[in-house]
Order: structure tokens, then sequence, then C-alpha cells
């Protein structure tokens, strides 16, 4: 049974946000941090964040507090087996988890999405997704509930798609990360400086990902990318001109399974902002709270007055 209701939290000294346990439609347990503005600039929207994969939910907690401080509720959840959402005990506990990378979306962001509709009354539901969490979100159940999607650096890694097919980045991702998996029993990627520790299922999905992900997620993939071919909400797919995953071709292949969303593209160059890079991860950094974190707040509100 699936239970969206929001559980009792608490907030961390000196530190935003208030900690919620959501739990998924299999009985696991997320931990996920939400982030309410004052009840006088509350816009009714709640933003649910879905992360990239490897990331902690933390690295995006200053990013959700900032939209709060626009009015916007927001709520950022560790997938299973990372971060706050790893079993407990040592990363060798990872072993156990037979976890999916398809997963992430269809249990667990279903999960939040579920969660954010029950605290409290009346609310809407937009997202930014980030990398995987940019398909992730889409393939929840509920994704229907989403009015507004930012994705950034959204793609699912699919090798030919790279900026570069260098063999040191062949190497890495797709021989040498699902070999380690294997040996080990799951991704040690803390251990390695890549990325956090992951589930081995969701570093052999990855590594052999097809050009289509239905193929990636297998029995009953062609179900689960059908529902997602029938999301009409808005949407705005942000990809760096420096993104070495989230290349034009990438962001072709994910919008093409979504033919009925109302698409607008934005591409941020680095020269632009003035900056010298950006690439995968920078655009959740708080140097870029003036120049991109306000335009996503703008663009997440747009006609939120009219239809409150």
């Amino acid at each position: 049974m699936t239970s969206t209701a929001p559980m009792p939290g608490r907030a961390e000294r000196g530190k935003p946000g208030t900690d919620v346990e959501i739990v998924c439609a299999d009985g696991y347990v997320l931990s996920a941090r939400a982030f309410r503005p004052a009840p006088k600039v509350d816009r009714g929207l709640t933003a649910v964040i879905t992360t990239a994969t490897g990331a902690k939910a933390s690295f995006y907690w200053r990013y959700a507090d900032y939209l709060a401080s626009h009015g916007l509720r927001a709520v950022v959840a560790d997938y299973r087996g990372v971060g706050r959402s790893a079993p407990e005990g040592s990363p060798r506990a990872l072993r156990g988890m037979r976890t999916r990378w398809h997963e992430w979306g269809t249990l667990d962001i279903d999960a939040v999405i579920g969660w954010a509709m029950t605290d409290g009354p009346g609310r809407r539901i937009v997202g930014v997704g980030h990398s995987f969490g940019g398909l992730g979100i889409c393939l929840a159940p509920r994704a229907g509930a989403v009015e507004r999607l930012i994705t950034v650096g959204a793609q699912h890694a699919h090798w030919r798609d790279y900026a570069t097919r260098s063999p040191r980045t062949l190497l890495r991702w797709h021989i040498a990360m699902p070999a380690i998996a294997a040996a080990v029993g799951y991704l040690p990627g803390r251990r390695l400086g890549w990325l956090e520790d992951v589930p081995r299922g969701v570093a052999f999905d990855w590594a052999r990902g097809r050009r289509n992900f239905a193929d990636t997620i297998g029995r009953g993939g062609d179900l689960v990318m059908s529902r997602m071919a029938g999301l009409e909400f808005a949407m705005l797919a942000v990809a760096a001109t420096d993104d070495p995953f989230a290349t034009p071709a990438a962001t072709d292949r994910l919008l093409g399974y979504l033919p009925r969303a109302r698409v607008e593209r934005c591409e941020l160059s680095p020269s632009e902002l003035g900056v010298s890079e950006i690439g995968h991860l920078a655009v959740f950094h708080e140097r870029f709270k003036n120049p991109l974190w306000a335009r996503s707040a703008e663009w997440l509100l747009r006609d939120a007055a009219a239809r409150q």
C-alpha cells in the first residue's frame, strides 16, 4: 500500500527545511526534505525537485530553499540506495539491493509527487528535474499531475549522445563501472571519486543503456513509455552548451519521448554568463542564483496568480 501523507518532521538547526519520510508503493521509505514559504507568500505550488544519478538530495537544498523564498513549496528526496535513503549500516548494505534505474522514477519519484499532492489542500505540482531526474519524473505514474516542468541537463546517458566518445569516457562509464559494481555488489562511487554510492542495478542500466529507454527498462517498458508519451505539461528543457552528457542529440532523444509536451528549449553558454564553464552540475551551484535560479522561479510561477 502506498502512503503519501505528510509525516512528522524536524528542522535541523542552522539548516533550512524540514525532514520528512515518504513511503513508496512497495513500502520502501525515502528520506526527503521539504521547504515551505511563509503562509502570506505561499503561491499554492509545490516544486518536486528530482536529482541526478549519484547526487545527494542535499546538493539541491539551497536551490529548494531559494524557491521557497519566492513562494513555492519544494521537496527533494534521496532515491533508494543513495544518501540518506540508503540502507542503514555500512555501504556494503547496498549489496542486497536489486534496485533498477527506472524504479527511481516509477516508485520513488511517484511517491514524492503523491506526497506533494497531499501536503496541504489544493496543492498544484510543478517539477525541476536534473539529469536522470528530468527523465525520472516523467516515468512516474502520477506525472500527469505535474503542470510545468524544468529539466536541466536531462537525458539517460546513451553513449552515442555524449559530446565525446573518448576511450577514457567509454572505459569509465560502460566498462569499468559495471565491472566494479558486479565485483563489489554495488558501485562504490564515493571511494572512486565519481559520484555517490549507488545500487548495482542502476550502474548496470546506465552502462548498458539502449537507444530507447523502454529497452533499458525491459519488461513493462513499453507501457511506461506509452504513459510518458501522453504527458501534456509545459516544459522548459535547459542544457549547457558544454554539458558532456546533455548534448543536443541527448535532449532530442528525451523530447522524442514527450510528443505532447509544450516544449521550450534554453541553451546556456558559459560566455553569456561570464564563466569559464557550466558543465553538467553547476546550474545548481549558488553562484548561479541571480542569473539562473531567479529565471527558473519566474518560469515555474508563470500564470500562477491567474489560476489561484
